[in-house]
């Protein structure tokens, strides 16, 4: 049996590849032939060598550009051959099964514009790159060869069945995995070490301290944590790790609200797992995360977690885990949903407990069962 697995692009601080190299694993640990489609070899970390590699040509100059030429190499190679199953994990046009990871491009414009203005929302519609991509999308949900598509929330699963309703019979959520058991050690160590940890990032040991995790920060809403935190009692501080173009303009915020010794720019990290440890509280005030994996992995390493009802992973916050910001759009909402983690609420070890079902292999055998179920009754290709 032979399946295709298309993703376009690889970094190794991705939540994307992460679980696109652990859903690869999963298919060949079930001896089943692996082709992965991509623009980029040799860079791809935990990958046997019994995977077959397929480079696709990309022209990388812009983001129109690498989406319409990765699309188009993967139609014309799928054309010529045979794949029991094509699983995709990108934006393409051109599977059999799609996990729509990103989740629905019509439904994050529409959430974009109600959080901007009038002609900034015009200029997103009119975007060749947003056009090109509502026209990939449009044609990957409503193709006659897509057998399932997999959702990785209910969020998401309702905004595509209300943006293209005749999907209906072919969504399936299988919420994202974390993996639980690996993260033992790491948590059990930022319990025992967490003064020692903070000494090593140059942190104050009594302080009270929030996570952000997450690149692009003006979707992920890091200006309203920052000026949330300025409503919030001194001995509080936040920690951002991720990367944006416009990191300056948040520090120049910071240093405006007087805040610049509370709030610590780390930029991005291969490597998480430190921050997770001397943390006491995660928050990510997302405008839209189909489903923030870091959200589950600050679970899965015992954090009170706070997010808006814009992230899929709210859908699985249990009652004294976390808290569901009420109103994006009033500061006061935010700060009294990051207040709730200093009263009382479940112990990290409770709140790691709350994700267990969530353990990695649960998830992606749901979906490999799925797709080898699908593949083994016809040969089929887009």
């Amino acid at each position: 049996m032979r399946i295709a697995i298309i993703k376009s692009n690889y970094t190794p601080f991705g939540g994307a590849e992460k679980y696109t190299t652990r859903l690869i694993r999963a298919f060949a640990a079930r001896g089943v032939a692996v082709d992965v489609l991509t623009s980029e070899l040799g860079k791809w970390d935990g990958i046997e060598n019994n995977i077959g590699w397929v480079r696709l040509s990309q022209v990388k100059r812009n983001n129109l550009l690498r989406l319409l030429t990765f699309n188009s190499a993967a139609k014309r190679y799928l054309r010529k051959e045979p794949y029991h199953c094509i699983l995709g994990m990108d934006r393409t046009d051109y599977q059999t099964h799609l996990r729509a990871g990103s989740g629905c491009h019509a439904a994050w414009i529409e959430r974009r514009c109600a959080e901007s203005s009038p002609l900034r929302c015009l200029s997103v519609k009119a975007n060749p790159f947003h056009k090109a991509m509502l026209g990939i999308e449009r044609r990957a949900f409503l193709s006659d060869s897509l057998r399932k598509i997999f959702c990785n929330s209910f969020l998401v699963r309702n905004e595509i069945f209300r943006y293209y309703p005749s999907t209906d019979s072919k969504l399936q959520v299988v919420h994202n995995g974390v993996e639980w058991n690996e993260f033992t050690d790491k948590f059990e160590k930022g319990l025992s070490q967490n003064k020692k940890l903070r000494e090593s990032l140059g942190l104050g040991k009594d302080r009270f301290y929030y996570l952000f995790l997450g690149s692009g920060y003006e979707r992920k809403g890091l200006m309203k944590a920052i000026r949330a935190l300025g409503m919030l009692p001194d001995h509080t501080g936040l920690l951002v790790v991720g990367k944006d173009r416009n990191e300056n303009r948040y520090k120049t915020c910071c240093q405006k609200e007087g805040l610049s010794h509370r709030v610590h720019f780390f930029g991005p990290q291969r490597e998480v797992t430190s921050f997770l440890q001397v943390a006491d509280a995660f928050v990510l005030p997302t405008i839209y995360d189909p489903f923030s994996n870091a959200s589950l992995e600050a679970l899965a390493m015992g954090l009170y977690t706070i997010t808006s009802n814009a992230n899929g992973c709210a859908e699985i916050i249990s009652d004294g885990a976390g808290y569901v910001i009420k109103d994006l759009r009033d500061t006061g909402s935010v700060a009294e949903a990051m207040k709730n983690a200093l009263g009382a609420h479940l112990s990290k070890w409770e709140i790691r407990e709350t994700v267990k079902h969530l353990d990695f292999d649960g998830q992606l055998k749901e979906i490999v069962d799925v797709c080898l179920t699908d593949a083994s009754m016809k040969n089929i290709n887009a």
